[in-house]
């Protein structure tokens, strides 16, 4: 009888090692971009904030999902396991895999103390219908329910660049003067 599948926090050493599974499901990422996006991730900001990588694995070790959590603290729930960066390949043992998913983001959020868990499940399924009609399925298998409403605005341009940079680089270490000033409309209204 094989072993059952095993969750394991991704650690240094591995990353790279996790590198095939999400370059299948995001074709144009590079393996320097997908390191830039992991090592952060990794490492949490706190032992009471605690966030990471969760891999799941076989008994030999090959990295068959991956979900990205974090602790946070959500007005409605109050402490709440994000889950975000689900990949689960359309490969023979999904609903296994699935399955091993469920209960290790159950655990983390038992042992963090959370009220809820949010799962949020992108096109990193697949942008296909039936991939989106079998990752809500499956949820709602496992006692979550559909709620709100995800939304993406795609930056292009000097937008992009901007962002790109303030990525890889300290905010701190360099000043941007082309982001736009935020105003509070009423201290405008003020002010006339």
């Amino acid at each position: 009888m094989e072993k059952p599948l095993a969750p394991r926090l991704l650690d240094r050493e591995r990353i790279d090692q996790a590198f095939p599974l999400v370059h299948n499901m995001a074709p144009n990422l590079t393996l320097e971009r997908w390191v830039r996006f992991a090592r952060p991730q990794i490492v949490s900001r706190s032992s009471n904030w605690p966030r990471g990588l969760m891999t799941i694995q076989n008994a030999t070790g090959h990295i068959l999902g991956l979900f990205g959590f974090a602790v946070r603290n959500a007005l409605n729930d109050g402490r709440t396991l994000h889950l975000d960066n689900v990949i689960v390949p359309d490969i023979p043992g999904r609903d296994l895999i699935w399955m091993s998913m469920i209960e290790a983001a159950e655990h983390v959020a038992q042992v963090n103390g959370c009220m809820a868990i949010r799962a949020e499940i992108a096109d990193e399924l697949g942008p296909s219908g039936s991939e989106r009609t079998w990752a809500m399925s499956s949820l709602r298998t496992f006692g979550y329910a559909v709620e709100g409403l995800r939304a993406v605005k795609r930056l292009t341009g000097e937008q992009a660049a901007i962002a790109a940079a303030e990525e890889t680089l300290d905010a701190s270490e360099v000043d941007f003067p082309r982001r736009p000033k935020i105003v509070d409309p009423r201290a405008a209204a003020r002010q006339d």
